[in-house]
């Protein structure tokens, strides 16, 4: 069996959906099976993070071109978008993964991504129905979307638990808010810097990247370790994305046993004492403020971060992969019923 991962951007970019492919190629390969990614040669805003051979097992092969011969593939698992096939012909089977907000989100412009994520979206209302047909199943990463094809698998996104884990690092003395989001107003960073001039000054903002607000503390490019230290030493990650998919800011976060105040979109399907839902500024200090005295009185907050690790967990790696194994591999894929893993 060999299988063929087709993320639509570089590698090299490494955001979540090439995160994912580097995750998942790798333990593949390390399972016995033959695989292969093949990407576009496209980063947007020419950024490219890594190196792919830092992030990629020497035993997969890698290639970026601009059309792709997959001929030699029992499998091609393609990041949809509408006419993909244009770009990767010839698998005996294509799976279209749906991991972008572009096809859940009501709003066909969003500025900040500009053009081609609006022309994506126009042609998937016009053709999508009609073209995800091409394929032989189709995996959605969320539940909010509403599949035309028949054959629609929902498997989450994963995050590696013994990563991002509670107590990797000590709590910040000082009770700190974390943003890790983008910095663009798509991920609520206008949101979240409101949120940052109004806390009081025993409680601190600090977000991934780096910006001129005086009400920030800015971390800079962290690296996946680093980035895990962050979540652990935060008291709360502060999330409030105006677009989203199956977010690997909350699914990190409930990993490393922190809860999260996001957004009431319809990709955030899980609600609870760990992750808290609210919409506005005033909502989200206020849902601070509850947390803060909680920490504060040692009163319910020690119980919040628990809950937040047990929904963590049901996107552990060990418990998602071997469904999209299996899928991998043309076999049944039962419905998605995660058991927690210790």
């Amino acid at each position: 069996m060999r299988v063929a991962l087709c993320p639509h951007l570089s590698l090299e970019h490494y955001r979540g959906g090439e995160k994912w492919t580097a995750a998942l190629a790798n333990r593949l390969a390390a399972d016995g099976v033959n695989v292969a990614v093949h990407a576009l040669p496209y980063a947007p805003g020419n950024t490219r993070r890594v190196a792919v051979r830092d992030v990629l097992d020497a035993a997969v092969p890698y290639r970026e071109a601009w059309r792709h011969d997959l001929s030699a593939y029992d499998t091609a698992y393609v990041f949809y978008a509408p006419l993909s096939e244009l770009f990767f012909t010839g698998a005996s089977r294509t799976i279209a993964g749906i991991h972008s907000w572009v096809y859940v989100s009501p709003r066909l412009f969003e500025s900040h991504y500009g053009p081609v994520p609006t022309v994506v979206k126009a042609l998937y209302r016009t053709i999508g129905a009609t073209d995800l047909r091409r394929y032989a199943a189709v995996h959605t990463v969320t539940p909010a979307f509403r599949s035309p094809h028949p054959n629609t698998v929902y498997i989450p996104n994963f995050v590696d638990t013994d990563r991002f884990r509670p107590g990797r690092v000590p709590l910040d003395d000082e009770f700190t808010v974390l943003v890790t989001a983008a910095r663009i107003r798509e991920k609520g960073w206008d949101t979240a810097r409101a949120v940052a001039r109004r806390l009081p000054p025993n409680v601190r903002l600090l977000a991934t990247g780096t910006g001129s607000d005086p009400h920030v503390t800015d971390l800079g490019f962290l690296t996946e370790d680093e980035l895990a230290d962050a979540y652990a030493r935060a008291h709360v990650v502060l999330h409030a994305a105006r677009v989203d998919t199956d977010s690997m800011v909350i699914n990190e976060a409930c990993a490393s046993g922190t809860p999260v105040v996001t957004t009431s979109l319809p990709t955030h399907d899980v609600e609870n004492e760990a992750v808290l839902h609210r919409d506005t500024p005033d909502e989200m200090l206020g849902a601070i403020a509850m947390l803060y005295d909680e920490w504060e009185r040692g009163d319910g907050y020690d119980e919040r971060c628990r809950i937040a690790r047990r929904e963590g967990e049901t996107h552990g790696f060990d418990v998602v992969y071997p469904q999209l194994r299996r899928l991998l591999l043309g076999e049944t894929v039962p419905e998605y019923a995660p058991e927690v893993v210790g």
